[in-house]
């Protein structure tokens, strides 16, 4: 229901030591099913300066961006969703940041970075409630989907990450992510952890044999549930409650045969902690799982 058409001029400063980029970006979108058209004008401005030539780049930036929403990126993000959405583009009003970037050693890198988002319009997944009075239902209204709310939510967040190649088949990275939300009619930021944490390691092990892991773990997340009011026995009564989705830390693992060019086999367990935690409320993950099988690649 949305057209978007926009230009971003900009004007670059580069020096040895620092580069600027001076800019802004120009958006109008067009309206075509009932919502309203708009004018955009977002910053466009970042700039980097190596303080010790590649050991530690300072840098910062404020940008802007309309996103336009779709319900493919919806079903991308969140499988359960009901095909009841209302679709409408995010204003990304401006994001203002500042980092630190470079290398500790040859192999080494790091990237520390903290930044103030302020977004109008943000998409927020929220469970559909159930009406218990309904009896003429689609297979979606029974508090088994997910509608998309928006509001206005503004994000402090600081992000670390560190990547190191220790040799030329050793590679090791761990990266998190701490937010704050705050927003202005939703109760909660629904569905966005606090925390969020990953890490990977792979191996070359010989020329054809090969391994290994990837670990995250995902903060705590708010969303509704239906709960029954227990003065009112017949006929039931029903209120939605704030709930608590628990945390939830998942191991994956994977080992692999490299037998030619074509041919490979390999075999890799997931969720190797076994835990049957929620990525979405009422909807447990499974279990331990392990998968083999081999790939093979024809040349046509």
């Amino acid at each position: 229901g949305f057209a978007n058409i926009g230009f971003q001029p900009s004007y670059q400063i580069n020096t040895k030591e620092a580069s600027v980029n001076l800019g802004a970006t120009f958006m109008y979108s067009a309206a075509s099913q009932g919502g309203e058209s708009k004018f955009f004008i977002y910053p466009s401005v970042t700039a980097s300066y190596k303080v010790v030539g590649d050991l530690m780049i300072a840098y910062a930036g404020a940008e802007g961006a309309l996103k336009q929403n779709s319900y493919h990126d919806f079903v991308q993000e969140n499988f359960f969703v009901s095909p009841t959405l209302a679709i409408a583009p995010t204003d990304q009003k401006f994001d203002i940041y500042v980092g630190l970037k470079g290398k500790l050693a040859n192999a080494i890198g790091y990237n520390v970075r903290g930044s103030y988002l302020n977004e109008a319009g943000k998409s927020l997944f929220l469970s559909n409630t159930f009406s218990h009075y309904n009896t003429n239902k689609e297979g979606y209204a029974f508090g088994n989907s997910f509608d998309v709310v928006y509001d206005n939510v503004k994000t402090i967040s600081f992000y670390g990450e560190l990547k190191a190649d220790f040799t030329k088949n050793v590679a090791f990275g761990i990266s998190g992510t701490f937010s704050s939300y705050a927003t202005d009619v939703q109760e909660e930021a629904w569905n966005l952890p606090a925390i969020n944490i990953a890490s990977n390691l792979d191996i070359n092990i010989t020329p054809k044999w090969y391994a290994g892991t990837k670990v995250f773990f995902v903060g705590e997340r708010k969303d509704t549930t239906l709960v029954q009011t227990l003065m009112t026995i017949y006929p039931p009564t029903y209120y939605n409650e704030t709930t608590t989705i628990d945390s939830y830390f998942d191991l994956n693992a994977h080992i692999g045969y490299k037998h030619n060019d074509r041919l490979t086999f390999f075999l890799k367990g997931n969720n190797l902690a076994g835990q049957n935690y929620q990525r979405w409320i009422n909807y447990p993950v499974q279990g331990i799982q392990v998968l083999l099988g081999g790939n093979y690649k024809f040349d046509f």
